[in-house]
């Protein structure tokens, strides 16, 4: 139960969920992107990089996942280099299931996040019971396939052994 305590407080509170960062991104790095033109922007083939002015830059996986294919990490080296390849292909973003609203936790036959997940992080214990597991890389493919719309990614910053 206490690995669930910190999605239970974002969930039960009126707080927005925080912006989901790039892949490779740099905290360290991260004031370099406020004064940027966001060459990360139009350098996404998917489309998912929203850069507000004077912002840093983050993911919109409405409607599809990141693929890891390096395209902004490219662009931004000419733009601060705050998307490092050295950082590995993982989003410090997590998938979270809302059982609430999730098909099959209300007995619907439904495998639209499991079938989206390029790497298989998410299993069904049984028909009914979907689970992310700790190999889920953030790239968030599962969230605008699911039908019911219980599926946000929840950025972390640090390590998942808190939610584990």
């Amino acid at each position: 139960m206490k690995a669930r305590k910190p999605f239970r407080e974002i969930f039960n509170s009126k707080q927005k969920i925080p912006p989901v960062p790039l892949p490779y991104f740099d905290h360290a790095k991260s004031s370099l992107c406020l004064d940027c033109v966001g060459a990360c922007v139009p350098a996404c083939p998917e489309k998912i990089v929203i850069k507000p002015e004077q912002h840093i830059p983050y993911l919109d996986t409405q409607q599809t996942g990141c693929t890891f294919c390096r395209a902004c990490q490219q662009a931004c080296q000419s733009c601060g280099g705050v998307l490092q390849e050295t950082r590995g292909d993982r989003i410090e973003a997590f998938a979270y299931l809302d059982r609430q609203a999730c098909l099959s936790y209300q007995r619907v036959v439904c495998f639209a996040c499991k079938d989206a997940c390029p790497i298989d992080a998410i299993h069904l214990r049984g028909m009914f019971d979907p689970h992310v597991q700790e190999s889920c890389v953030g790239c968030g493919m599962c969230v605008g396939v699911c039908p019911s719309s219980a599926i946000s990614l929840i950025p972390f910053h640090g390590g998942l052994d808190e939610y584990f």
